[in-house]
């Protein structure tokens, strides 16, 4: 069987896997809409794009987009521990990080603030008690040498 053919003046196939895909969205179950819609669009900015009685969709300024899902308890089903366990945000400034810090500690007393292999890390609560962890800076701006200790769990 003859092979495909390949494009002389192009890389290999298998250096274009993955070449533009990104992130664009999460999907985070909340127990209340309203207060996790309030608490997104305040700490992080976040608009609200589209809102029905048990889901939003927010927008961030960058574009990234955020699904808040409320289900009624009694219809709830156990999805186990296997998924997102958190999401960690990152900012390529230093006020932006303190901002965010001040928004949080609005939410949650309890944030706190720790460096890391030369990485600033908050870390505070969502309403439903879901880790936020903001990082600064960026990794586009500071590349990671070592998975930092405070995301081993």
């Amino acid at each position: 069987m003859a092979s495909p053919p390949t494009d002389p003046g192009g890389p290999p196939p298998q250096s274009k896997r993955g070449g533009g895909v990104q992130v664009a969205s999460a999907v985070i179950r909340v127990s209340n809409l309203s207060r996790s819609v309030r608490f997104y669009c305040d700490v992080f900015g976040f608009r609200v794009a589209l809102r029905e009685n048990d889901v939003a969709l927010l927008v961030s300024p960058s574009g990234f987009q955020l699904y808040l899902n409320s289900i009624d308890p009694s219809r709830r089903h156990d999805r186990g521990t296997i998924g997102v366990e958190f999401l960690m945000w990152a900012t390529d400034s230093r006020d932006e990080l303190e901002a965010i810090e001040q928004r949080l500690r609005g939410h949650d007393p309890a944030v706190f603030t720790h460096v890391d292999n030369g990485v600033t890390f908050v870390e505070g609560c969502d309403p439903d008690r879901i880790r936020v962890v903001v990082a600064y800076p960026s990794p586009d701006h500071l590349p990671r040498r070592v998975v930092a200790s405070a995301l081993r769990g």
